[in-house]
Protein backbone atom coordinates (compact mmCIF):
# COMPACT_ATOMS: atom_id res chain seq x y z
CA UNK A 1 0.00 0.00 0.00
CA UNK A 2 2.80 2.44 0.82
CA UNK A 3 4.49 1.95 -3.04
CA UNK A 4 1.25 2.42 -4.62
CA UNK A 5 0.83 5.54 -2.40
CA UNK A 6 4.06 6.79 -3.36
CA UNK A 7 3.95 6.03 -6.51
CA UNK A 8 0.59 8.02 -6.95
CA UNK A 9 2.58 11.65 -4.77
CA UNK A 10 5.30 11.10 -7.29
CA UNK A 11 2.90 10.84 -10.49
CA UNK A 12 1.11 14.15 -8.84
CA UNK A 13 4.34 15.75 -8.71
CA UNK A 14 5.51 15.24 -12.03
CA UNK A 15 1.69 16.17 -13.39
CA UNK A 16 2.26 19.20 -11.68
CA UNK A 17 5.89 20.17 -12.76
CA UNK A 18 4.48 19.56 -16.46
CA UNK A 19 1.78 21.89 -16.15
CA UNK A 20 3.98 24.53 -14.55
CA UNK A 21 6.57 23.54 -17.37
CA UNK A 22 3.86 24.04 -19.86
CA UNK A 23 2.86 27.32 -18.51
CA UNK A 24 6.13 28.56 -18.41
CA UNK A 25 7.18 27.54 -21.87
CA UNK A 26 3.97 28.70 -23.66
CA UNK A 27 4.04 32.43 -21.70
CA UNK A 28 8.24 32.56 -23.02
CA UNK A 29 6.93 31.16 -26.79
CA UNK A 30 3.80 33.42 -27.12
CA UNK A 31 4.60 36.26 -25.07
CA UNK A 32 1.46 35.51 -23.20
CA UNK A 33 -0.21 33.66 -20.56
CA UNK A 34 -2.74 31.45 -21.64
CA UNK A 35 -2.96 33.29 -25.37
CA UNK A 36 -4.88 35.75 -24.15
CA UNK A 37 -2.69 38.35 -24.90
CA UNK A 38 -4.43 39.72 -28.26
CA UNK A 39 -5.80 42.91 -29.93
CA UNK A 40 -8.63 43.56 -31.67
CA UNK A 41 -8.82 45.48 -35.12
CA UNK A 42 -10.41 48.25 -33.10
CA UNK A 43 -7.75 48.13 -29.93
CA UNK A 44 -4.89 47.69 -33.00
CA UNK A 45 -6.40 51.11 -34.92
CA UNK A 46 -6.19 53.23 -31.40
CA UNK A 47 -2.95 52.20 -30.81
CA UNK A 48 -1.39 52.97 -34.35
CA UNK A 49 -0.89 56.78 -33.65
CA UNK A 50 2.35 59.41 -33.21
CA UNK A 51 3.73 60.15 -30.27
CA UNK A 52 4.83 63.67 -29.70
CA UNK A 53 8.62 64.15 -29.98
CA UNK A 54 8.61 61.56 -33.30
CA UNK A 55 9.09 63.01 -36.29
CA UNK A 56 8.22 61.08 -39.03
CA UNK A 57 10.70 61.48 -43.07
CA UNK A 58 9.47 59.46 -45.19
CA UNK A 59 11.71 60.55 -48.00
CA UNK A 60 14.76 58.69 -46.37
CA UNK A 61 12.62 56.31 -44.63
CA UNK A 62 13.72 57.72 -40.79
CA UNK A 63 12.17 58.01 -37.79
CA UNK A 64 13.35 60.59 -34.90
CA UNK A 65 12.48 59.80 -31.77
CA UNK A 66 13.20 62.97 -29.53
CA UNK A 67 11.25 61.69 -26.27
CA UNK A 68 9.85 58.67 -24.59
CA UNK A 69 7.43 57.54 -26.37
CA UNK A 70 5.45 54.50 -27.32
CA UNK A 71 6.09 52.80 -31.20
CA UNK A 72 3.77 50.46 -32.78
CA UNK A 73 5.38 47.96 -34.65
CA UNK A 74 3.46 45.49 -36.98
CA UNK A 75 5.06 42.14 -38.22
CA UNK A 76 4.38 40.72 -41.62
CA UNK A 77 2.01 43.48 -43.08
CA UNK A 78 0.61 42.03 -45.64
CA UNK A 79 0.74 45.65 -47.86
CA UNK A 80 3.92 45.91 -47.21
CA UNK A 81 7.11 45.13 -49.88
CA UNK A 82 7.17 40.94 -48.75
CA UNK A 83 6.10 39.26 -45.66
CA UNK A 84 9.64 39.71 -44.47
CA UNK A 85 8.77 43.36 -42.88
CA UNK A 86 7.94 45.51 -39.96
CA UNK A 87 5.64 48.71 -40.56
CA UNK A 88 6.52 50.84 -38.19
CA UNK A 89 4.80 55.11 -38.39
CA UNK A 90 3.78 54.03 -41.90
CA UNK A 91 7.20 52.80 -42.69
CA UNK A 92 8.27 49.64 -43.70
CA UNK A 93 11.95 48.72 -42.04
CA UNK A 94 12.85 52.22 -41.18
CA UNK A 95 15.71 53.37 -39.76
CA UNK A 96 14.85 54.89 -36.02
CA UNK A 97 16.74 57.92 -34.68
CA UNK A 98 16.91 57.83 -31.27
CA UNK A 99 17.75 60.47 -28.58
CA UNK A 100 20.47 59.20 -26.15
CA UNK A 101 18.56 58.35 -23.14
CA UNK A 102 15.11 58.24 -24.17
CA UNK A 103 12.85 55.36 -23.66
CA UNK A 104 11.10 53.27 -26.15
CA UNK A 105 7.80 51.40 -25.38
CA UNK A 106 7.72 48.71 -28.31
CA UNK A 107 4.20 47.46 -28.78
CA UNK A 108 4.76 44.27 -31.48
CA UNK A 109 1.68 42.98 -33.01
CA UNK A 110 1.66 40.29 -35.60
CA UNK A 111 -0.24 41.32 -38.46
CA UNK A 112 0.92 38.22 -40.46
CA UNK A 113 -2.10 35.84 -41.43
CA UNK A 114 0.10 32.88 -41.94
CA UNK A 115 3.68 33.21 -40.51
CA UNK A 116 5.29 33.66 -36.41
CA UNK A 117 7.28 36.76 -35.95
CA UNK A 118 9.06 38.55 -33.43
CA UNK A 119 10.84 41.67 -32.91
CA UNK A 120 14.36 41.71 -31.10
CA UNK A 121 17.06 43.90 -30.37
CA UNK A 122 20.66 43.40 -31.07
CA UNK A 123 24.21 44.84 -31.36
CA UNK A 124 24.94 43.20 -34.35
CA UNK A 125 24.01 43.96 -37.45
CA UNK A 126 23.44 42.04 -41.02
CA UNK A 127 24.25 39.56 -42.89
CA UNK A 128 21.97 37.44 -40.78
CA UNK A 129 22.59 33.79 -41.29
CA UNK A 130 19.16 31.75 -41.55
CA UNK A 131 18.51 30.40 -38.03
CA UNK A 132 20.00 34.15 -36.82
CA UNK A 133 18.00 33.43 -33.30
CA UNK A 134 19.87 29.90 -32.25
CA UNK A 135 23.48 31.93 -31.22
CA UNK A 136 20.71 33.56 -28.38
CA UNK A 137 20.91 30.01 -26.71
CA UNK A 138 24.21 29.38 -25.04
CA UNK A 139 26.89 32.08 -25.35
CA UNK A 140 24.65 34.85 -26.72
CA UNK A 141 27.61 35.61 -29.39
CA UNK A 142 24.73 37.49 -31.45
CA UNK A 143 24.47 40.25 -29.40
CA UNK A 144 20.67 40.22 -28.52
CA UNK A 145 20.09 43.06 -26.27
CA UNK A 146 16.62 41.82 -25.80
CA UNK A 147 14.39 38.60 -26.26
CA UNK A 148 11.07 37.87 -27.05
CA UNK A 149 9.13 34.65 -27.80
CA UNK A 150 7.42 34.25 -31.79
CA UNK A 151 3.83 35.66 -31.59
CA UNK A 152 1.25 33.58 -33.59
CA UNK A 153 -0.08 35.16 -36.65
CA UNK A 154 -3.37 36.36 -36.62
CA UNK A 155 -6.60 35.02 -35.83
CA UNK A 156 -10.20 35.74 -36.00
CA UNK A 157 -9.41 39.23 -35.75
CA UNK A 158 -7.11 38.63 -33.15
CA UNK A 159 -3.80 40.44 -33.51
CA UNK A 160 -1.25 38.67 -31.35
CA UNK A 161 1.26 41.16 -29.47
CA UNK A 162 4.01 41.55 -26.72
CA UNK A 163 5.40 44.94 -25.43
CA UNK A 164 8.46 45.95 -23.56
CA UNK A 165 10.26 48.86 -22.90
CA UNK A 166 13.83 49.85 -23.44
CA UNK A 167 16.26 52.75 -21.91
CA UNK A 168 18.51 53.72 -25.08
CA UNK A 169 21.64 54.59 -22.78
CA UNK A 170 24.55 54.46 -24.90
CA UNK A 171 24.78 56.02 -28.22
CA UNK A 172 25.59 53.34 -31.14
CA UNK A 173 23.95 51.82 -33.39
CA UNK A 174 22.01 48.81 -33.19
CA UNK A 175 19.40 46.74 -34.70
CA UNK A 176 15.91 45.45 -34.72
CA UNK A 177 15.04 41.35 -36.58
CA UNK A 178 12.88 38.85 -36.76
CA UNK A 179 14.76 35.93 -35.61
CA UNK A 180 12.34 33.12 -37.10
CA UNK A 181 14.17 31.10 -39.28
CA UNK A 182 14.98 32.57 -42.59
CA UNK A 183 13.03 35.88 -41.76
CA UNK A 184 16.51 38.16 -40.77
CA UNK A 185 18.36 36.55 -43.64
CA UNK A 186 15.43 37.90 -46.01
CA UNK A 187 15.29 41.42 -45.17
CA UNK A 188 13.40 41.72 -42.02
CA UNK A 189 15.53 44.03 -40.20
CA UNK A 190 16.23 47.53 -39.54
CA UNK A 191 18.53 50.12 -38.03
CA UNK A 192 18.56 51.99 -35.12
CA UNK A 193 20.70 54.82 -34.65
CA UNK A 194 21.40 56.54 -30.68
CA UNK A 195 22.76 59.45 -30.69
CA UNK A 196 23.15 62.81 -28.69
Amino acid sequence: MNLHKAFGIAAIIFLAAVIIFSAIYYKDVYGASGGSQYLTQSQLESLNVTGPGVYISPANSTIYVNNSTTLLVMAGPMDGPSMYSFEIEGLFNPTIVIREGVTVHFVVVNIDTDSEHNFVLSTRGPPYPYMSGMEYMGSGGFGFMTYMGFLPPTNSGHFYYYDFSYAFSQSGTYWYLCTYPGHAENGMYGKIVVDQ
